[in-house]
């Protein structure tokens, strides 16, 4: 039997025109939920980030994000508390309860997300939504998502580039006090820099291929031991940044020192093996962000200062007196 739709049109051009000018991820989200509640009104459209938590390696819990959605009660925190998505199954559960079968039509379809080609675009509705409309709107919103991220990563590693690191460093630190609200209780986030120790002479032995090599290697091992929801950055030439989300200083240190011994076990080809110099510090809004990677900056030259292959947090050194408080106001450092 064939399913009548509602709404059965071609995708109109005002509305490709409209997802493709957008220049960022954030307004490109928002705009593709803006054409779709525009096509069929008064549903719900719910956009996921897929991806795992992986600090503990043998417990990769699927964990979607969710990144954008709209519904009539305008309520996406609370229903990103309660949903829960399964990589491997039909079913799709909100607030504990199986949303198939269901009184309301729900579509799931794929969509590339920022990091990778994972990402779930679910709407619930009265109707079932016409799928040639969803189909080439989301080839318009696809090819965009891959020319901004493409933007926003570095070529050879894949990780984000020091471009995209005032954009979201900056944003996230301008908008901290309304993460907190939003979440209920304190969000607590680390910020480090990651050094490869002794990387020139990597090069200066084996030449500058082989020191990329290097480069993605180290690349794809943070990959594979941070978070899909932290943020991960080639700061620059041999050295990396890192934002880990919802963490305090002492399970941050836990999941840096792993990270380190990952690196120093790890069997390098022709060097064997390679370490890395770790410093991090709290991330808030109660400093300017400049005076955050200063701090982080002292940590990790006390780890290099002191036999490298180290890991040193800004607040446990400044405790013990071992380095000083910085006073960097905002505007006197250049990121850039």
């Amino acid at each position: 039997m064939e399913i009548k739709t509602e709404n059965s049109a071609n995708c109109p051009v005002k509305d490709l025109l409209y997802i493709i000018r957008q220049e960022d991820i954030e307004h490109l989200r928002n705009a593709l939920l803006d054409v779709i509640d525009r096509f069929q009104p008064g549903g719900e459209i719910y956009l996921y980030e897929q991806g795992y938590g992986v600090y503990d390696t043998n417990q990769r819990g699927f964990s979607p994000k969710l990144l954008a959605c709209r519904n009539a009660e305008n309520n996406c925190i609370e229903k990103a508390n309660h949903i829960q998505v399964s990589s491997d199954s039909d079913n799709i559960h909100f607030d504990g309860f199986s949303y198939l079968p269901t009184d309301d039509y729900v579509q799931v379809f794929t969509v590339e997300s920022e990091r990778s080609s994972r990402g779930l675009l679910i709407t619930v509705n009265e109707n079932i939504i016409d799928e040639s409309y969803i189909y080439t709107l989301l080839s318009a919103y696809n090819h965009q998502v891959y020319l901004l991220r493409n933007k926003d990563t570095d070529s050879l590693t894949g990780l984000y580039n020091r471009q995209s690191f005032d954009n979201y460093l900056g944003k996230l630190h301008k908008n901290f006090s309304s993460e907190k609200r939003q979440h209920d209780e304190p969000c607590k986030c680390c910020f480090a820099l990651l050094d490869i120790d002794f990387f020139k002479s990597v090069n200066d032995k084996y030449g500058h291929v082989y020191g990329d090599e290097v480069l993605l290697l180290f690349a794809n091992l943070m990959k594979e031991t941070f978070r899909d929801e932290d943020m991960l950055f080639r700061y620059g030439g041999e050295e990396f940044a890192i934002l880990l989300h919802n963490i305090d200083l002492q399970t941050a240190h836990n999941v840096f020192e792993r990270f380190r011994n990952k690196i120093a076990e790890f069997n390098f080809p022709m060097e064997n093996t390679v370490t890395t110099s770790i410093g991090y510090t709290e991330f808030s809004d109660k400093l300017p962000l400049a005076s955050i990677v200063e701090r982080a900056d002292k940590a990790l030259y006390y780890s290099k200062d002191h036999g490298r292959n180290m890991t040193s947090c800004f607040e446990t050194l400044l405790q013990q007196n071992r380095i000083s408080e910085n006073t960097v106001d905002e505007g006197e450092i250049e990121l850039f």
